[in-house]
């Protein structure tokens, strides 16, 4: 009996591992939404590596015609030249709604070796000043991009577009 309370923990670590590395722990849509959170939680911690990370080496997108570098480039400025006059702090937090996030098609309902080598992504992007989220968006653009699996497994984005929904580009 003591060895089996001793082997438990050990044991439960190993399947929680098994289950992390070869099954893996979320659905292919839960892999393409933790990339566009993912998105979001860089943008807001200025960290244009953080977002450009969930894009694929050969990314285009076709409103401003970007690719990865100048798509990288262009967040850096806007992280360094968004700034408070008197505190430095960004000026700017960005917010994505969980459930606004649409796919087509939704990946989940294929068998993992048939789902469909590209699935298309739509999410509208709320921008706040921040400490004014309050105050409502100061502008909202839907993102429409092309989610594809990348050679280590993971969902990326290949192409993006962007318009605005309302308000006004703030940079």
């Amino acid at each position: 009996m003591k060895l089996l309370i001793r082997l438990a923990p050990a044991v439960l670590i190993i399947v929680f591992f098994i289950q992390w590395f070869v099954i893996g722990i979320s659905s292919p849509r839960e892999q393409i939404i933790e990339s566009v959170i993912g998105m979001e939680e860089g943008f807001n911690g200025q960290r244009a590596g953080d977002v450009v990370v969930h894009c694929t080496e050969d990314f285009r997108e076709s409103t401003y015609q970007l690719n990865v570098s100048s798509f990288r480039g262009a967040l850096f400025r806007i992280f360094m030249g968004q700034r408070d006059k008197k505190d430095q702090s960004f000026l700017w937090q960005v917010s994505v709604q969980r459930d606004s996030i649409e796919l087509d098609p939704d990946p989940d309902l294929y068998e993992d070796s048939t789902i469909p080598e590209t699935i298309s992504v739509t999410a509208p992007v709320n921008f706040y000043r921040r400490g004014n989220m309050g105050m409502g968006p100061v502008w909202v653009m839907e993102v429409q991009g092309d989610a594809v699996r990348d050679e280590d497994g993971r969902w990326r984005f290949r192409r993006a577009k962007f318009r605005t929904l309302s308000g006004r580009m703030p940079f």
